[in-house]
């Protein structure tokens, strides 16, 4: 196990891993999408016209276009590069609203910024790796169901997520679920996750034993925060609260 930077409490070399990933991805992910954008189609181009369905092709016209397109891979390769080599290495605004883009959800600038607030522990409106794995160390860890999750949420799918199709899956969940959990508990997880809103046995349909997307994702996992919250001592004084109902006699008193 390996130690978390400014909590006492430990995590598996198989999270640490993976958070590293997908921190290294989310850093600058606004600037790298820009130049992805344009690359991974021209790569899938020249792909394509390098194929043999392509031989009856004029070759001069098929060689100039190949050359033209490597010429812009080579260059927007370099900008990726230069973008992964900067000196500071930290996750913005405009990365979180690329992030949550990529995957199909709407999001304002006022839920990005508390998206960051939730983890920015300095306030200077970035976060860098010490706070992000502070963040995930919190709510992995968290028994109330009241440490602020939209940004952990955001980053657990994207660490389930570990071929970057947009969907978790079964399979890409199974490992770092036994990690945490062992056995018995990663089969409960898994079925909040993918079975019924009950929790009821998952079926392993659909690719890699079954797939959702993020929005299904995030419903199924703050069902789970909210059964948490309730559960824990101060949700159930709340609901307790909440629940009692003012003597009739005591209420025309003070009427």
């Amino acid at each position: 196990p390996n130690m978390i930077p400014g909590e006492g409490n430990l995590i598996a070399p198989v999270e640490l891993r993976e958070l590293r990933r997908v921190y290294d991805q989310f850093c600058n992910l606004s600037d790298k999408l820009k130049i992805t954008d344009l690359l991974y189609p021209a790569q899938k181009r020249v792909a394509l016209l390098k194929s043999p369905e392509m031989a009856d092709e004029g070759e001069v016209k098929l060689n100039m276009e190949i050359n033209e397109l490597e010429c812009d891979i080579e260059k927007w390769e370099h900008e990726l590069d230069v973008i992964k080599r900067r000196p500071v290495q930290v996750i913005r605004a405009s990365d979180v609203t690329a992030a949550l883009k990529k995957l199909g959800k709407k999001t304002s600038k006022k839920e990005v910024l508390e998206m960051i607030w939730e983890v920015d522990e300095n306030l200077d409106e970035v976060i860098d790796w010490d706070e992000f794995c502070l963040n995930f160390q919190r709510n992995v860890h968290d028994n109330s169901g009241l440490e602020p999750a939209n940004f952990y949420n955001l980053v657990q799918f994207m660490i389930y997520d570990a071929n970057d199709n947009g969907y978790v899956s079964i399979d890409e969940t199974m490992n770092m679920l036994y990690a945490r959990y062992g056995r018995d508990l990663m089969e409960e997880k898994i079925s909040y996750l993918f079975g019924s809103a009950k929790g009821q046995k998952v079926t392993e349909e659909g690719k890699e034993g079954g797939e959702i997307d993020f929005t299904a994702y995030i419903e199924a996992v703050e069902k789970t925060q909210l059964k948490m919250f309730h559960e824990s001592e101060l949700g159930r004084t709340i609901l307790a609260k909440g629940k009692r109902k003012v003597d009739p006699n005591l209420a025309k008193t003070r009427a």
